[in-house]
């Protein structure tokens, strides 16, 4: 998308990073920041939306059951898990030598069709953050927050499952590729928008 927008080497200029941020900062938010944006959202969203939705469940099963005596029975642990690996791909692209985004957008796109409200609340927190400090790392930090936050109080604790340790992966994950922005925060050098 950046080089779309004459970006010749994304990952040698703003932080470096090729997630929607960065093009954001580098080639505009209007339409590369945005569109890097919403690709890398459906790049979690269709993965996940392929293996939890009934038609496709259906589909799913019937490959399984042609191919050999193994019935998929497809459940949260393995729809958390195809999201999971969704953001780390993103993460760690063997397309750029195994660097990549943050996973805030990908994340965010796993987590609208698993739980759409807990994703509206993170939106929620994420704007509210940004509109007040113009620093998108502790935005997608509070949003990331609040968007688990959300999400244990939208579900009954007795529908919780081992998936759960999935989801916690996934936001340590993410947490984790932001090091450098909570070093930068800390520090007060953070960039603002």
């Amino acid at each position: 998308m950046a080089r779309a927008f004459n970006v010749k080497d994304l990952q040698s200029q703003g932080s470096g990073n090729i997630g929607a941020t960065n093009v954001a900062r580098v080639a505009g938010f209007w339409p590369a920041g945005f569109l890097t944006f919403l690709f890398d959202f459906l790049k979690g969203a269709l993965a996940v939306f392929v293996v939890s939705f009934p038609v496709f469940q259906n589909w799913w099963q019937n490959f399984w059951s042609q191919q050999s005596s193994y019935n998929s029975q497809i459940g949260m642990n393995t729809i958390w898990m195809v999201g999971f690996c969704a953001v780390l791909g993103h993460c760690f692209s063997p397309w750029v030598k195994f660097k990549g985004g943050k996973g805030v957008a990908t994340g965010l796109g796993v987590i609208a069709v698993i739980a759409p409200i807990a994703a509206v609340v993170g939106v929620l927190g994420f704007a509210l953050c940004f509109f007040k400090t113009k620093l998108g790392s502790l935005s997608s930090i509070t949003g990331l927050i609040a968007t688990a936050t959300a999400y244990l109080v939208e579900k009954p604790s007795q529908e919780y499952g081992a998936y759960l340790w999935i989801g916690a992966a996934l936001i340590s994950l993410i947490i984790i590729r932001h090091e450098s922005n909570i070093d930068a925060l800390l520090s007060g050098s953070e960039r603002k928008f």
